[in-house]
């Protein structure tokens, strides 16, 4: 994607791991616990968001900081602060308790000079992940699928060796299928075209033409694909599209007024910060790509949203209001990406020669993302 850059810092405390049993040879998992406010801080190309304390309860845009929560003086200076480094523009909103703090600095479009409001849309990237996911679990509390579920049973012949890759392995990112936003050919043809309309099957055909990785469930490698195929696998169970399912079980619901997955549609529907590349070969200034088809993310990395969104989207998520009690455990389980550290079931930083933006990751809230467009992606461990 092309408009942010998500960063979580976490002030949360783990519990001691307890990793349950797993096949052997494939990773296990570590349950992590959420025992304090978790601040995020947004970092976009074009855009960012600070999102504060995301389990309290929503609160007006408006309402005055207390005792205890970041003085408004300090936090203006911290979204300035992103503007100076070279940021075109920045939005804050950081939650404590029932009181909220909304800044925003900077331009929401260079060639107009717009400032950035808080209310404007930006592409999130694969925060997008963390909602698809969600939508995953909520299905398999309701028996409609099963992490132990393959590939090939939901997508048969789409993947080779599919019989052998699970939905958990998608999930966490350890299924060992190449990520199709690796593909220089595909990054080539992105960029000279960007508002191509992209099948997810044509997508899935691409990472699959390349080798996988490693062997299912052995080691861990970020790709956009798994979560293309979870959107596929999602569909396949609901008879959904996935845009359709986010909407009846997510935006709709939590009454997320500003946030959509468009499939084809190049444009942002109004108000909108734009997206850029920065610091690319040749150009003088920031360059902007905002008019872009999200297809070519899709389930990986295509809603829109604003800052006050996703934050009403964490705090029902961590606080229990879209999942049941054992599937936010299993959300929260996190898996080691080099065996020497934990993450949800997220991943550490890609790299692509792209401008980094991106979002959270699928899962725990005990960590950090980034990603870089096109590959959306990343997570790194929380300490």
């Amino acid at each position: 994607m092309t408009s942010s850059l998500w960063h979580i810092i976490p002030l949360a405390r783990r519990r001691s791991p307890r990793p349950p049993a797993s096949p052997a040879g494939r990773f296990p998992g570590h349950p992590t616990g959420l025992c304090a406010p978790t601040r995020m801080v947004a970092v976009s190309v074009a855009s960012v968001a600070v999102l504060s304390s995301l389990v309290t309860a929503a609160a007006p845009a408006g309402a005055a900081v207390r005792a205890g929560a970041p003085a408004p003086s300090a936090f203006q200076a911290a979204i300035q602060q992103i503007v100076h480094d070279g940021v075109p523009g920045a939005i804050g909103l950081a939650r404590h308790g029932s009181q909220v703090t909304v800044t925003s600095s900077g331009v929401a479009d260079v060639a107009t000079q717009t400032p950035m409001a808080p209310g404007d849309r930006v592409r999130v990237g694969s925060v997008t992940k963390t909602f698809v996911a969600t939508v995953v679990l909520q299905l398999v509390a309701e028996h409609r699928l099963s992490l132990s579920d393959t590939v090939a049973q939901w997508l048969p012949g789409l993947v080779p060796n599919g019989g052998n890759i699970t939905i958990q392995e998608l999930l966490q990112h350890t299924s060992g299928i190449y990520s199709y936003t690796n593909d220089p050919a595909f990054l080539q043809t992105l960029f000279s075209d960007p508002t191509r309309v992209w099948r997810p099957t044509e997508l899935v055909r691409i990472a699959v033409a390349h080798p996988h990785v490693f062997p299912p469930g052995t080691s861990f490698a970020y790709s956009n694909t798994d979560y293309v195929l979870l959107g596929m696998i999602i569909q396949a169970a609901t008879g959904h599209p996935v845009g359709q399912e986010l909407q009846a079980r997510i935006f709709r619901p939590l009454g997320l007024r500003d946030t959509y997955l468009p499939y084809a549609n190049p444009h942002l529907r109004t108000p909108y910060a734009h997206g850029y590349l920065l610091g690319q070969p040749g150009a003088t200034g920031p360059v902007d790509t905002t008019v872009m088809s999200p297809s070519w993310a899709g389930a990986a990395g295509g809603i829109v949203s604003t800052a006050a969104d996703i934050a009403r989207f964490y705090t029902a998520l961590l606080t229990g209001e879209l999942l049941p009690a054992a599937q936010l455990q299993q959300m929260m389980t996190t898996t080691p990406p080099d065996r020497g550290t934990t993450t949800g079931w997220a991943s550490r930083p890609s790299r692509s020669p792209a401008a980094p933006h991106g979002a959270i990751q699928a899962t725990s809230p005990a960590t950090s993302t980034t990603h870089s467009p096109p590959p959306m992606a990343a997570a790194r461990p929380s300490s």
